[in-house]
């Protein structure tokens, strides 16, 4: 190459690496929508076109939060026998259901049915003591003692003559003193006899004394006492069903020898189950019984009411229990498919679905809590824009575009700093004084905008 052709290559290669340059500007300009074509009038320009929100249109989201607890009993019982003894049967297993009142387990018991055989029979001895006396004297009893007045009567009559006689005698000599005084002592020997038979007499026609009534009447309280007592024994020999439920543990075997309190079987109720949670105490004030919330069981909503709050917090945890009764399946959510449910076996409830849920206790299990239930986190009710919508303005702010006219048929985009307060899924909560509710907002198209730049506007 010859030195005048290296010389113009050196002049060149700098306007080429201009031209190319100046290509690259307008590329970018073109894909920003600016007309290339050389004009600088403002109204040259392509309007772009962006997909534009009515700021306010948006419902606030409904935000939720979840606690875990542990499926639970609604009752449970160790249940033991109140006598010691040997046992003689234990009806139930593991898993029996059983209703209130159901015989579980028996003690050997003849000793005490021997104890209250006889004090019944004693009882009924005193009964019939009562109702003899009550009943008072038989008729041929006073028929007797009646008969007797009237012999006695006439032995003194008798009596009586034989002493007038003797006297007699004694006057004219023909009778002793001895035999006159022999006929007076047996005139007040028959005397006597007639007066103790006139008041047997009158005992009996005036029948039992109330005293002897009462005293027989309280003879057979204690008597009957004393029976109930050993049918207390008795019933001690037996364990029964407190309640409706379920069998939990068998803890003994026929032929054990136990004592007082010797725990024999667990009993659980698991109609309804419950569900336990700690909570915030400022979240669990907010909550009372009646109230129906959600619950989450291996991605499945279930519906449950709210049983009771405890009524203090927790030392350890500084949470507050709360106590979820789990409603039946057939029931469903606000807004939620409802989950029937149906029973698999003794102690287990189960779930319809792809795969069988078993509901047991010991089972964790979630509670939803809208955001209207948690203290201090109400739902935020204001202007929600979606994420897209929002770019970096610095300062911890975030920054819109609003869509204004600028003439007729002519809008351009102003950028407005906004405050984000709160995020809830793929929206935001905003705040501005230079925002109010029916603005319009660019949501997309975000990255081709500058502020004052001609759009477009059109709905999404």
């Amino acid at each position: 190459m010859t030195r005048l052709q290296n010389r113009w290559w050196v002049i060149a290669s700098p306007l080429v690496l201009l031209l190319v340059a100046w290509g690259s500007v307008l590329g970018v300009l073109r894909a920003r929508g600016w007309d290339t074509s050389g004009s600088a009038d403002e109204s040259s320009r392509r309007p772009l076109a962006v997909s534009v929100m009515v700021l306010g249109s948006l419902e606030p989201p409904s935000s939720s939060e979840s606690y875990r607890g542990v499926v639970t009993a609604s009752k449970e019982a160790e249940l033991a026998f109140r006598r010691p003894g040997r046992i003689e049967s234990i009806d139930v297993v593991e898993g029996s259901r059983v209703q209130q009142g159901d015989r579980l387990a028996s003690l050997e018991s003849e000793s005490v049915l021997a104890q209250m055989a006889s004090a019944q029979a004693a009882v009924d001895e005193a009964e019939a003591v009562l109702g003899e006396l009550v009943a008072g004297p038989r008729r041929q009893t006073i028929e007797a003692a009646e008969a007797e007045v009237r012999r006695l009567t006439a032995a003194v009559d008798l009596a009586s003559a034989t002493v007038a006689r003797q006297m007699s005698l004694m006057q004219a000599s023909a009778s002793s003193p001895q035999q006159y005084d022999d006929a007076t002592s047996a005139f007040d020997q028959q005397r006597a006899a007639l007066t103790g038979a006139e008041q047997r007499l009158h005992e009996l026609r005036e029948g039992t004394r109330p005293e002897q009534i009462a005293a027989q009447r309280a003879r057979i309280d204690t008597l009957g006492a004393n029976l109930r007592s050993l049918q207390v024994d008795l019933a001690d020999c037996h364990i029964t069903a407190p309640f409706n439920g379920v069998i939990s543990r068998r803890y003994l075997d026929e032929g054990a020898v136990v004592g007082p309190q010797t725990e024999a079987l667990r009993l659980i109720q698991i109609d309804p189950l419950e569900a336990r949670f700690g909570l915030a105490p400022a979240d669990a004030d907010r909550l009372a019984a009646g109230k129906q919330v959600a619950l989450l069981l291996e991605g499945r909503l279930l519906p449950g009411t709210i049983a009771r709050v405890e009524p203090e917090v927790d030392r350890a945890t500084r949470t507050q229990a709360v106590f979820v009764t789990i409603l039946p399946g057939e029931e469903s959510l606000p807004g939620e498919e409802s989950l029937p449910g149906e029973e698999s076996f003794p102690g287990e409830e189960s779930l319809s679905g792809e795969e069988s849920i078993r509901l047991v206790p010991g089972r964790t299990i979630g509670l939803q809590l809208s955001a209207s239930d948690r203290s201090g986190r109400a739902e935020h009710h204001g202007l929600w824009v979606p994420m897209n919508a929002l770019t970096r303005a610095g300062r911890g702010l975030w920054a819109l575009f609003v869509v204004v006219p600028e003439g007729p048929g002519r809008f351009v985009a102003e950028r407005r700093e906004v405050q984000v307060l709160a995020i809830e899924g793929h929206l935001a909560q905003v705040s501005s004084s230079m925002l109010s509710v029916g603005d319009r907002i660019v949501s997309t198209a975000l990255h081709r905008l500058t502020p004052g730049i001609s759009v477009e506007p059109g709905m999404p």
